[in-house]
């Protein structure tokens, strides 16, 4: 008989590839893990891993029952989905998978509002990038993630993932107070060439966006800042070093030594997503919280909404210093 409840650790050694990394997602140490798969082998009496390097991979015989797991847990999931239909309440408990400055202007306000309105349904939320996010509610370690992708390059969704749209998310120009351009109230990318950037540390289709357009108009494009946080990027921007491009949801409060201008034309835009299992969608507690996160993503001042008008710069700059050796 095998008992199935030891799927869990040949399914997460599955998705990691290493017996290692499967112990670190599951909590266990690396012995534990193997000592179940050893014990789940002999229930099943066929071989389950093969040593590929470093790592191991399943046979064929235990992807055999890392699918039957996958079909064991739809099935629990459209059960308990029925259940909870029946019993009509928002009780519980839900985790939710959200990459930070989602976190900031969607999640926290949206899951104090859901606070009050269902006191018995209980929301936990793990900080997690947009990929890891996918990875959570796909492996069933989170029931509804916060994920985003761009207008220009969509996010595939794995089998048995379902997403409902939450909002757009369009960029802006910051630049400081003292800036040449603080006072228009659009301004094209094209225009800013010449200035100091700050740009965060990945390769997002965002700053691909502002790095082609510099390297296509000057031979010395000026990236000489990199961060990853949009406070530490508006920081600098504060600061009169450089300009950037942010968007609008989750941006952190601008202080008045920076200027927010709308960009003209064609620009990077982030699209909210809250993404779920398929199974789970007749659970009232996970469409109540997608309601939750869609309204308030909508709600936002910054959801689509042009920035307030840019009021009188006090002197000009920064620009860019253009001679031959300048870095």
């Amino acid at each position: 008989m095998i008992n199935l409840s030891r799927l869990v650790f040949l399914r997460a050694v599955h998705r990691h590839g290493s017996v290692a990394a499967a112990a670190r997602e599951l909590g266990y140490t690396p012995s534990a893990v193997s000592q179940q798969i050893g014990r789940l082998q002999r229930e099943a009496g066929v071989r389950l891993l093969e040593p590929v390097g470093r790592g191991v991979v399943l046979t064929d015989a235990a992807l055999v029952l890392v699918d039957a797991a996958v079909s064991i847990d739809a099935a629990r999931e459209v059960a308990r989905g029925r259940l909870e239909e029946l019993a009509g309440g928002l009780t519980g408990t839900l985790s939710l998978a959200c990459f930070p400055s989602a976190i900031r202007g969607v999640a926290a306000p949206a899951l104090g509002a859901l606070a009050e309105a269902a006191p018995e349904l209980r929301v936990q939320l793990r900080e997690l990038a947009p990929e890891l996010g996918l990875e959570a509610v796909a492996s069933g370690y989170a029931d509804v993630a916060i994920v985003h992708d761009w207008v220009h390059d969509r996010t595939t969704l794995a089998a048995g993932l379902e997403a409902v749209h939450l909002a757009d998310d369009p960029v802006d120009l910051v630049v400081p107070a003292s800036h040449r351009l603080a006072e228009r109230r659009s301004v094209a990318l094209s225009e800013t060439v010449g200035d100091v950037w700050v740009t965060d540390v990945s390769d997002s289709i965002c700053t691909r966006w502002i790095l082609d357009l510099l390297n296509a108009s000057t031979e010395n494009p000026g990236v000489d800042f990199r961060a990853e946080e949009y406070a530490s990027q508006v920081a600098l921007v504060s600061a009169g070093l450089c300009v950037a491009v942010l968007p609008r949801l989750g941006r952190p409060a601008l202080p008045d030594s920076v200027r927010v201008i709308p960009l003209r034309g064609p620009v990077p835009t982030r699209r909210f997503m809250a993404v779920y299992r398929t199974p789970t969608s007749r659970r009232p507690a996970i469409r109540r919280l997608i309601e939750a996160l869609g309204k308030q993503a909508q709600a936002s001042p910054a959801s689509g909404a042009p920035p307030a008008p840019a009021r009188t710069p006090r002197r000009a700059g920064p620009r860019r210093p253009r001679t031959p050796t300048a870095r």
